[in-house]
């Protein structure tokens, strides 16, 4: 007796839990809008990206296209911070050559700043020019 009375308690707890709704029964993640990074403006880079906030950090997309003969390679670099300035991890994009194009994906961690800048190397591998950090949050 005691096994059929357990047995209709859990059929009714059963069909209970069937008869929600399915946005009831599981949870909907929140939604994520991806943004456009604008680089600062070097001479010999063209840069261009996006990045999308998601629960488990930045999910950055950077692309860069070396645009004058003179410069060896060029690069555009997202700089992803934690909220004391402190730590940080980096995302980004080299293209050796002329007219040459590289683009990556990366997701960095650290969610509470971010900030983008452009550079240019020379062919001994030494930084050549470098723009201004741009703080995007």
């Amino acid at each position: 007796m005691l096994r059929r009375i357990s047995l209709i308690a859990a059929s009714v707890a059963m069909l209970a839990i069937s008869a929600l709704p399915a946005s009831a029964a599981t949870a909907q993640p929140a939604a994520t809008t991806t943004h456009s990074i604008t680089f600062p403006a070097l001479r010999g880079v063209k840069a261009w990206g996006t990045y999308t906030r998601t629960s488990k950090g930045v999910t950055l997309h950077v692309c860069d296209e070396d645009t004058v003969k003179g410069v060896y390679a060029s690069g555009a670099v997202a700089l992803a911070y934690n909220a004391g300035w402190k730590l940080h991890t980096n995302g980004g994009a080299v293209a050796i050559g002329y007219h040459q194009t590289v683009c990556r994906s990366v997701l960095v961690h650290y969610t509470t700043h971010l900030m983008v800048y452009t550079a240019t190397w020379t062919k001994t591998g030494r930084m050549a020019t470098r723009s201004p950090n741009k703080v995007l949050y």
